[in-house]
């Protein structure tokens, strides 16, 4: 059965996953924390002095496209007073505003060890995990799309393919039910930004995965090329026609 999912093109992938991000922070590596401040962070503060962190902010929050837009500036409100609120508390001590972020609650920051202490008992803070710098592009480059998807799609027209998408994951057997949740949301949220980029072309949903990072296409050269330039896709493989059972 084909799926058809009709979205807004102004899709916010990045904001959506982080979103996500910050909610399974209570996953596999959430079983060495110390209060809210997960064992690796406090190792990397000791080790290097300070430590990059996501700090999850404790404010009501909706994605925004389920919200109206007076809603919607109330919660970036909302969401731009608890970092005030937040960066107040740790006046005085070391740490440095990496991001600030108007769309989720979560603010990123470099933090020292004191500042971790004060974030593991503020009551604004819902918990904190460890960010990680960005990869230098060229270091970190591979073709995301084969040529030999080029290939085939030149010379039959259209070509069945996987798309990996850029979403945290876990399997779902190291999650409670509540992060289970989180994580298909943010697995449809990125899903629905690819659908969103690749309006106006040659597509067809073969398969939509509600618990593993990817989908599954029938596309042509024009959407394939969206593929290859979309942030929320990770890397695309060719997919197979499934066989007839005998």
């Amino acid at each position: 059965m084909v799926t058809k999912v009709f979205l807004r093109k102004k899709s916010w992938f990045k904001t959506s996953c982080f979103a996500a991000l910050l909610s399974l922070a209570g996953t596999a590596a959430m079983a060495q924390t110390v209060g809210k401040i997960p064992r690796e962070v406090i190792d990397h503060a000791a080790a290097h002095g300070t430590v990059l962190v996501l700090v999850g902010l404790n404010v009501p929050w909706q994605m925004e496209s389920r919200l109206s837009e007076d809603e919607t500036r109330a919660q970036r409100e909302a969401i731009a007073s608890i970092q005030r609120d937040l960066l107040t508390e740790l006046e005085g001590r070391r740490y440095q505003v990496i991001r600030r972020y108007d769309r989720i609650p979560g603010i990123a920051l470099e933090a020292g060890a004191d500042v971790l202490a004060e974030l593991a008992r503020s009551a604004n803070v819902t918990n904190v995990m460890l960010d990680r710098p960005a990869v230098d592009a060229a270091a970190a480059s591979t073709e995301k799309v084969p040529s030999q998807l080029f290939k085939r799609v030149a010379s039959d027209g259209t070509v069945l393919v996987l798309a990996g998408l850029r979403t945290p994951w876990q399997r779902e057997d190291q999650l409670s039910e509540d992060l289970k949740t989180l994580q298909r949301k943010a697995i449809l949220s990125a899903q629905s930004y690819v659908l969103a980029e690749l309006g106006g072309t040659q597509f067809k949903v073969m398969r939509l995965y509600r618990s593993i990072p990817g989908i599954a296409l029938r596309v042509g050269l024009d959407a394939l090329q969206v593929l290859e330039k979309s942030p929320a896709v990770t890397n695309v493989v060719l997919d197979r026609p499934v066989s007839a059972s005998r």
